[in-house]
């Protein structure tokens, strides 16, 4: 299996002999270590980077309430995060699915172990595990939502390009970092301005944004 993207995987469950069952397999199935804890435990995490961390995310413990608490806590310690949810109902919709800031694959209630264990390999690899109708669905609540419009006039730098395309291409801020010779902080600046340019929230949205609007010359 190719090198981990992520310094930290945490498993958002409750406290059931199923979710650690769960867990262990995972880890076993990934050779890596998953921390566990509850939405309301969420700042007694020890985390090592805010870089690159993978919260993998049971549905069913999910409500408006936890969501919020969720992305506040995303947003107040400025954590480089992802999501993985799993016992998804096969009824989500595609608005729900985009309210998660940086959502990269998604598993069924009824998905089997061995389904998801195939998929979050993938999903530690690097790319997305998410079905090609909720794909297509996204992209068309993306296509429509008018605060994300088309704008062919955004005037991106060429290294702000540079930026877009290594985040088209999966790449963490410490990847970009990296990739360009520059700082973490100076990678999140320029995504910033990025974001503001472009009339987007979330990677996600950027992401969408950068598919739909070749006309910046980006290389997609």
């Amino acid at each position: 299996m190719s090198r981990t993207k992520y310094n930290d995987l945490i498993f958002i469950c409750d406290s059931s002999l199923q979710s650690s069952f769960f867990r262990d397999y995972l880890e076993k199935s990934l050779c890596l270590s998953i921390q566990n804890t509850t939405i309301d435990c969420l700042h007694q995490l020890n985390i090592s980077s805010k870089e690159s961390v993978l919260f993998i995310i049971d549905y069913s413990q999910i409500d408006e309430k936890s969501l919020a608490l969720y992305v506040n806590f995303i947003v107040e310690n400025n954590f480089d995060a992802y999501e993985v949810m799993i016992n998804s109902p096969k009824s989500i919709s595609a608005g729900m699915v985009s309210r998660w800031p940086n959502i990269i694959g998604l598993f069924f209630a009824g998905d089997g172990l061995d389904v998801v264990a195939k998929g979050m390999k993938k999903v530690i690899e690097g790319e997305l595990w998410l079905s090609r109708q909720l794909t297509q669905k996204i992209i068309e609540l993306y296509r429509n939502k008018k605060s994300i419009s088309i704008q062919p006039n955004a005037r991106l730098t060429a290294r702000e390009k540079e930026i877009l395309q290594l985040l088209v291409m999966g790449a963490s801020n410490n990847e970009i970092a990296e990739s360009l010779f520059v700082s973490e902080n100076t990678v999140k600046t320029h995504l910033y301005n990025v974001f503001k340019k472009i009339n987007v929230k979330n990677r996600m949205q950027a992401f969408m944004w950068a598919k739909n609007n070749y006309c910046n010359d980006l290389p997609l």
